[in-house]
């Protein structure tokens, strides 16, 4: 390139734009070659643009995640990037509207950061979604007169409009520590042990929809197609929590319910991308070679206090194998598309106590009957007690969805008492009754401590229900 017509070529103005700031820079002492770390031949259009464009990233952006939003130049000069755009003093990132984001790195690249959003048991995601735009002002060390006065949006905000999206259930596409990823040399590392720039494997797609260029939630694949092994690398590794995940097959693989996986139903003749909680047993799952896997089993495990759980972004493709199957990424500039499921108000908090039993007795109590609306709803919906610490002590459910249980648990249709119940037909109303059982005589004091019941359907939970158990000596 070269330098603008009438640009004040300003050694002094490149000494403040490429080091700390200089209260006069008509007084700043440098040359060409300080600047340029002693390179020879330098010249000023180096360090120059034409002018500044625009801010790319994604538009929908995750809560709690983060993604990467860069400013970009016309006209650059060699030496600009590395000397002048990847200094922080140079740019000033802000927001408006109700967005709750915070800008990490914030020179020419940030990283933006969505907070949690609060949400209410019982709404869908996409609810309380944030909208709003982020700006970047490129100014350099923060100054109307810079070097790069001359270009075009010099000391001008520039804006992206974003959404934070809303995701209820927890963070989206999550893999749960400890999950074995294989890399392409061979090698099987836990998922949080994954480096940037690694090299895993993934499963080529024909004619794949890239996520920043289309809604890939739509591709679909016929199963005659050819799906071979090949790599993808490892751009950005986040650590988050999740109250939920999937556990697939029996441990083939651990995933939140909002992660899209490679799916085909028993009949069909396409792979398409779905969500756990749409998931049917019987149906199929791609593995790394390409090949499919009926789902055995499908178990929801709930915990308040939340599990640790590890995204990846890979490219040149958006998808990678987890533990076992091809699961895809995160990012998107589509809207996406939200569950429609909206609970209504469950019966309120009680509690469950039994005596602890004799050496020859084991002791049980059923509760009373309570119920939960499911309006919008969609497929089937999971049932999950999260279990007293005491393990001589279980908390079990029992669901129908035309009546009362009753106390045996099947009154009505009902599914009989059980830790997990996993694929209940849709209705608009469940009826549940709860059972804490003393599974072995004289389990021992279990202080009061509270549980969580935790409906789920088409991804979205409701857990209203609080169970207190409590364990007592006889």
């Amino acid at each position: 390139m070269s330098t603008t017509a009438g640009q004040n070529l300003s050694l002094g103005k490149l000494k403040r734009a490429i080091s700390s700031s200089i209260a006069s820079y008509t007084n700043a002492n440098t040359s060409l070659g300080n600047a340029s770390g002693n390179a020879t031949n330098t010249k000023m259009s180096e360090f120059s643009i034409d002018s500044v464009d625009s801010i790319s990233g994604y538009t929908y952006l995750w809560e709690q995640t983060s993604e990467d939003y860069t400013v970009n130049f016309s006209g650059t000069g060699g030496r600009f990037l590395t000397k002048i755009a990847n200094r922080t003093q140079n740019f000033t990132w802000t927001s408006d509207g109700n967005l709750d984001v915070t800008f990490g790195g914030a020179d020419y690249v940030a990283s933006v950061t969505a907070g949690t959003i609060t949400n209410t048991g019982g709404a869908v995601a996409g609810t309380y979604n944030q909208s709003g735009s982020i700006y970047a002002k490129f100014h350099e060390d923060g100054q109307s007169d810079g070097f790069n006065d001359h270009a075009t949006n010099y000391n001008t905000n520039l804006s992206k409009a974003i959404e934070i999206v809303d995701t209820y259930g927890g963070v989206p596409v999550c893999l749960l520590f400890g999950s074995p990823v294989s890399k392409s040399d061979g090698t099987v590392v836990n998922v949080e042990d994954l480096n940037i720039g690694d090299e895993i494997l993934t499963v080529k797609l024909p004619n794949a929809t890239d996520e920043s260029s289309g809604d890939w939630k739509n591709d679909t694949f016929n199963q005659t197609g050819s799906f071979t092994q090949h790599s993808a690398s490892v751009m950005r590794v986040l650590y988050e929590f999740s109250q939920h995940y999937y556990d697939i097959n029996s441990g083939s693989e651990y995933i939140t319910g909002e992660h899209h996986m490679l799916y085909r139903q028993a009949g069909s003749e396409n792979w398409v991308w779905k969500t756990a909680p749409n998931f049917q047993i019987g149906d199929y799952l791609m593995d790394k070679q390409g090949n499919e896997v009926a789902i055995s089993s499908l178990v929801i495990n709930q915990d308040s206090d939340g599990y640790e759980v590890v995204q990846l972004d890979v490219e040149p493709d958006d998808y990678y194998v987890g533990s076992t199957f091809l699961v895809h990424n995160k990012g998107s500039n589509v809207e996406p598309t939200y569950p429609t499921t909206n609970f209504t108000s469950a019966a309120g908090d009680f509690s469950l106590d039994i005596p602890d039993g004799s050496t020859s007795t084991v002791d049980d109590v059923v509760s009373g009957l309570k119920t939960i609306g499911l309006t919008d709803g969609s497929g089937t919906t999971s049932f999950s007690c999260q279990q007293p610490s005491n393990g001589n002590v279980e908390l079990k459910i029992a669901v129908s969805t035309t009546g009362d249980p009753g106390t045996s648990g099947t009154a009505n249709g009902g599914t009989g008492f059980g830790n997990t119940q996993s694929s209940v037909a849709l209705a608009s109303t469940y009826y549940m009754r709860f059972k804490l059982v003393e599974t072995k005589a004289d389990a021992g004091n279990l202080s009061s401590e509270v549980r969580t019941i935790t409906i789920t359907n088409n991804g979205v939970s409701n857990t209203d229900i609080d169970i207190t158990c409590s364990l007592t000596n006889l």
